[in-house]
């Protein structure tokens, strides 16, 4: 069995996100996976770090809020995120609410992540195209960003997949995208641990500046 847990972060339930979240909860209800939805607008999370939460880092005395997310990221085996793309990156409240949530003490220490064998699907919408968007590389900043969240607390999967040109799109092509929705989600339950893997290095990378070889601390001859 699966425990899944979905962020959703649009505040428009009118949205095509809204649109992908409903075919994302049916395939995953179909498949027989637990499922948390969380819509972070309608619950209200903070993603304004606080200095309560940066101190939590050292205390690990997380606000009720935080620790609530906490034990719901630690239930699931699987996190599916759905967003828009603003400004060429995730909407600044789905990336605090990782670095609220995914704080040092917690998600990683000492260049080790903590959140181990867990899987991350995420699908993301565009208003524009390529090749506009490849020129001006938003896919690279979504890869890099996201191999840095989860390639650095250890996650072994990193999945994304990318909806171009929705809101002057057909109809026609919107059926198709969600189609292509139901077939990324199905990769949860056909495919293995680890099987996906990621597409940059942060986990390596953070491993070894931890040790030094990447600060100056150690002469690497």
């Amino acid at each position: 069995m699966h425990n899944v847990v979905v962020l959703y972060a649009h505040p428009y339930d009118g949205s095509f996100n809204k649109g992908i979240l409903d075919r994302v909860f049916k395939t995953l209800e179909n498949r027989g996976a637990n499922v948390k939805v969380k819509d972070l607008v309608k619950m209200k999370f903070n993603a304004t770090m606080q200095p309560e939460d940066l101190k939590a880092a050292v205390t690990k005395e997380y606000t009720e809020e935080v620790k609530r997310e906490q034990d719901d990221i630690l239930w699931a085996d699987t996190l599916v995120t759905i967003a828009p793309v603003w400004f060429g990156s995730a909407p600044g409240f789905l990336k605090g609410y990782f670095d609220k949530v995914f704080i040092s003490g917690f998600a990683y220490k000492d260049g080790e992540g903590l959140l181990r064998d867990k899987r991350v699907f995420s699908l993301f919408t565009f208003g524009a195209l390529d090749p506009y968007l490849g020129l001006t590389n938003q896919y690279k900043v979504l890869e890099m960003l996201w191999d840095n969240i989860f390639g650095m607390v250890g996650f072994v999967d990193v999945a994304l997949k990318y909806f171009t040109q929705v809101p002057s799109t057909t109809d026609e092509k919107r059926k198709e995208y969600l189609d292509e929705t139901e077939e990324f989600i199905n990769q949860i339950f056909d495919t293995k641990l680890g099987e996906i893997g990621s597409t940059g290095n942060a986990r390596l990378l953070t491993k070894l500046a931890s040790r030094g070889y990447l600060n100056g601390k150690i002469d690497m001859e």
